[in-house]
């Protein structure tokens, strides 16, 4: 297990990837339903990029113990597209692995594209979660493809990890180091230039509030590539009942 932990700390933080910033979970809690708000803006050295944002509205239930979907609606805001609905995605996760040390699931989305003259998309994800005493990484592999008669691209091949300590002097405050990256088309990668790298640091905590229990998380990327904004700010804010 010890081997197998590093080898995915290795993998993930040498080629470490968006799907919108997040990280998703392997676990699956079975009657869990939350509401869910997150999105990040850029701060970049370019008009173009600079101050864009986006935001995901999100819905999920778990059918059982290893079955949850999800509802997710992409609204975006940038220079080409001021306050675009993007997208909507409707996703499904099965949980395959269940161990204290080890989870697993495999996750499928079909993305119903309305931004511009872009083709839907079809995802896949293998998801992978590793804990050690007060550690736990994170990572999602992640391959996207658009589908339908207007299609351009071929599978494109991501990944997204996130380090995570346990809580902090007994609260409920965990820190944790994250990480994005796209590599572009599998069948061709794009140049480090090209493809998008970016790296930073997260906190995260919960509380209750009457009924509901309550999860923020704010952080920081530093864009590593040409590609990628210079700084992104995310936040995520969940309500579970």
């Amino acid at each position: 297990m010890k081997f197998f932990f590093l080898f995915n700390l290795l993998l993930g933080f040498c080629f470490s990837a968006a799907a919108h910033h997040k990280i998703y979970s392997p676990e699956v809690e079975n009657g869990r339903q939350s509401l869910e708000w997150r999105g990040h803006f850029d701060v970049d050295s370019t008009n173009s990029s600079d101050m864009a944002h986006h935001h995901v509205f999100e819905t999920e239930y778990s059918w059982t113990s290893y079955w949850q979907s999800e509802l997710e609606f992409h609204v975006s805001d940038n220079e080409d597209y001021p306050l675009d609905w993007e997208k909507t995605e409707f996703q499904n996760q099965l949980q395959i692995f269940d161990h204290d040390n080890f989870k697993a699931a495999l996750y499928f989305s079909y993305n119903f594209v309305t931004k511009g003259e872009n083709s839907d998309e079809i995802e896949y994800k293998y998801l992978n979660e590793i804990t050690l005493n007060s550690l736990s990484f994170t990572t999602n592999f992640i391959f996207e493809k658009q589908v339908g008669v207007d299609a351009k691209k071929s599978t494109e091949f991501s990944l997204s990890n996130y380090l995570a300590l346990s809580p902090i002097l007994n609260s409920s405050l965990v820190l944790g180091i994250i990480g994005f990256s796209e590599f572009g088309e599998i069948s061709r990668f794009s140049t480090f230039d090209q493809q998008e790298h970016q790296y930073g640091l997260q906190f995260e905590t919960e509380f209750d509030l009457n009924d509901y229990d309550v999860e923020i998380a704010l952080g920081w990327l530093k864009g590593l590539s040409n590609s990628s904004p210079d700084n992104t700010f995310l936040w995520n804010l969940e309500f579970e009942f």
